[in-house]
């Protein structure tokens, strides 16, 4: 009964998300219906530029209720995974596929921890998961990841795979939190996107002599990243939160 009730919520909201969105369009065409007898150059012109603006803002609008529509779809599938990870929660949606694709835990008492950084070992594991790769059973190279280590297994695999690389003197820093600039690359690398066409517009604190910033093009090209009122902030950790919208918007690329 309860599942009846959650896909009868959801065909509910459907309808009106999408009787929204065919009013906002009606709108924005009864707003250019307006034209001049004689179409001059630059009238025409300007009305190619208005058209255009139209269209990015319906192809806005779709994007938001495409998000609206995936909030709605996994709240109707399944309850609340996480006790800080609410439905309204930006990160819901990637969160909780990730949960169900058994990528992402939690950190006990039914907490998800969006806020906290990421550390190395947890993003190689996610990444072993995302590619259900064998697990490696070479001992470890690494001098700070003993056999006995909870993902040495995963971290070697990561390795192997080509996804991370280590540090000088056989370091792998499993515990350090994971740099955006490095998430870019460890997320380049892991599902070998390429530069495309895409318009680019860079990042205000992102150069030519920022580590990853080539990566940073890419992933953003591919839509994985959008930054934040043109920041990077690519020194910054990646908190888990983040790695699992980075990583979920990958795998729909994938």
């Amino acid at each position: 009964m309860r599942h009846n009730n959650g896909g009868n919520v959801l065909k509910r909201w459907i309808v009106f998300i999408s009787l929204l969105f065919l009013a906002a369009c009606e709108q924005e065409h009864a707003g250019a219906s307006g034209g001049q007898e004689i179409a001059t150059a630059p009238w025409t012109e300007q009305q190619l530029a208005d058209t255009n603006s139209r269209m990015n803002q319906i192809d806005d609008k779709m994007k938001q209720l495409e998000q609206e529509l995936a909030k709605i779809k996994v709240a109707a599938d399944s309850p609340q995974v996480f006790k800080d990870v609410p439905i309204d929660h930006w990160a819901y949606v990637h969160v909780v596929r990730l949960y169900h694709q058994n990528i992402v835990g939690g950190v006990g008492n039914g907490l998800f921890a969006p806020k906290q950084a990421i550390t190395r070992a947890q993003a190689a594991a996610m990444l072993v998961r995302a590619f259900q790769l064998p697990l490696s059973t070479k001992p470890s190279i690494f001098t700070d990841v003993p056999n006995s280590h909870l993902f040495a297994r995963e971290i070697m695999t990561a390795y192997e795979a080509g996804f991370f690389g280590g540090y000088p003197n056989n370091r792998f820093a499993p515990q350090e939190s994971m740099k955006r600039q490095h998430m870019a690359m460890v997320i380049q690398r892991a599902f070998r996107l390429q530069a495309t066409s895409a318009p680019y517009a860079g990042y205000k604190d992102v150069n030519e002599r920022t580590q990853g910033a080539l990566e940073i093009r890419i992933i953003s090209q591919h839509g994985i990243a959008e930054g934040d009122n043109g920041y990077f902030y690519p020194e910054q950790p990646t908190t888990r939160a983040h790695f699992a919208t980075f990583m979920d918007r990958a795998l729909q690329i994938k």
